[in-house]
């Protein structure tokens, strides 16, 4: 089977799909540094979030107890 040549693309071609990558493909070209920040961001975030239990099949569910 022979395969199929593909055209050479001219300067303005080549740039313009580097850019279209670049702009669909943001975290192939975010630095270390930022990448590290947004993992730490994110796991702040995920700390700050209440943790609440998903309640299991036949788990009572707490009763509030009326203040006397």
């Amino acid at each position: 089977m022979k395969a199929v040549a593909q055209k050479k693309l001219t300067d303005e071609e080549w740039l313009r799909d580097i850019f279209e990558y670049e702009r669909t493909h943001p975290i192939a070209f975010a630095s270390p540094r930022a990448l590290l920040e947004a993992r730490m961001i994110a796991e702040m975030d995920k700390a700050r979030r209440p943790r609440r239990r998903a309640r299991r099949n036949g788990a009572v569910r707490p009763r509030k107890v009326a203040a006397r």
